[in-house]
């Protein structure tokens, strides 16, 4: 096989459904790099309302959420597991009780069959951990941590706030709990090069997480970024470009990581650029071209 796709990481671990799909859901938190704990105004490349279907639903319970979302992909794929997916911002941002109230919801919902939990990988301290893990016990718990780059320089640059050894520590430590660990990265990020991106490659792998999220870096209104890109400051990779770093990268994970995207695209009245981001289907059949 070219690569380990997400469609069969989710197979493994979730045998008994033929196909499983994400819920998105918002947990109404916030992140230490908008509050001032770690920073203020957020990643510069960071505007939640581009990639989340759900940014706006911080002010409705949980469970009302999933009563909202739930029949529209019943509707769609009548036969699929459910994984309920807190997606925007930091979701292991609040005190540990606070945690257990937001997540209760999907953890007591028949309907759904695991949990996937989007955080920063310096926000999951051990009493989080610990709760991870009971939750895991329960239902499967994927944690999915946001890595973006294993250049500590980059990270600085874009204001994450973390550090490459943040990423590697909250992974050593969600395995010691039994937790699946899944990450994200981003292909482009200003002054980066394919060698950066073999290093970022080579993190994922030797980290041994599950699988990894790639994305195309993308210019989105509203974003500190956005004023940079604007100025010149910086170039994006050329569709060629990606797809080549695409297929580098993924000749480096090789097969022990699946690979859950490598395409995406955010919502039309954010983003500015690049304009190839959103053919997915080209995107695909180049890097497998590439593979092959």
């Amino acid at each position: 096989m070219l690569y380990f796709t997400y469609k069969e990481f989710l197979a493994q671990i979730f045998p008994e459904w033929k196909r499983v799909r994400k819920l998105p859901l918002n947990g109404g938190m916030s992140c230490p790099n908008l509050d001032g704990s770690r920073g203020k105004g957020g990643c510069s490349y960071c505007n939640n309302k581009s990639f989340s279907p759900v940014w706006d639903k911080a002010g409705v319970g949980v469970q009302e959420q999933i009563a909202e979302y739930l029949p529209r992909i019943r509707r769609k794929y009548k036969d699929a597991g459910i994984l309920a997916y807190f997606q925007p911002y930091t979701n292991t941002y609040a005190p540990v009780d606070r945690l257990r109230e937001i997540y209760e919801p999907a953890f007591a919902s028949e309907e759904v069959i695991g949990v996937a939990i989007g955080t920063r990988p310096d926000t999951v301290p051990n009493d989080v951990m610990e709760l991870l893990a009971y939750e895991n016990s329960r239902k499967k718990v994927i944690l999915e941590l946001g890595l973006q780059t294993a250049s500590d320089k980059t990270l600085e640059r874009v204001g994450r706030g973390h550090t490459v050894a943040d990423f590697t520590d909250a992974v050593k430590r969600a395995h010691e709990a039994e937790l699946t660990v899944t990450s994200h990265v981003i292909l482009g990020l200003p002054g980066e090069t394919m060698e950066d991106f073999e290093r970022t490659a080579q993190t994922i792998k030797d980290s041994g997480v599950s699988a990894v999220k790639i994305h195309p870096l993308h210019i989105v209104r509203g974003t500190r970024m956005a004023e940079e890109f604007e100025r010149g400051e910086f170039g994006l990779l050329s569709f060629e470009d990606y797809c080549s770093a695409v297929a580098r990268f993924i000749r480096i994970v090789g097969n022990s990581v699946a690979i859950e995207r490598f395409s995406g695209e955010a919502q039309n009245e954010t983003l500015i650029a690049p304009d190839w981001s959103g053919d997915r289907n080209k995107i695909v059949a180049r890097v497998e071209e590439l593979l092959r």
